[in-house]
């Protein structure tokens, strides 16, 4: 018995977004902490949640 070992079109745009959100949210996190910009650093830490989020909630 051969497991199928490829992944889907969905299952690779869900990765890809969820490195998307994860990178975005470093870049602006990092930002933040530069500028000393509250809401900035806000923004990447829900967009580091989200990221999460989808990781945790969809397992390929």
């Amino acid at each position: 018995m051969s497991r199928n070992t490829q992944r889907s079109l969905a299952d690779s745009r869900m990765r890809a977004t969820s490195f998307s959100l994860a990178v975005a949210a470093v870049l602006l996190s990092a930002l933040g902490v530069g500028l000393s910009n509250v809401w900035v650093l806000g923004v990447g830490a829900w967009l580091l949640i989200s990221a999460v989020l989808i990781e945790l909630i969809y397992r390929p």
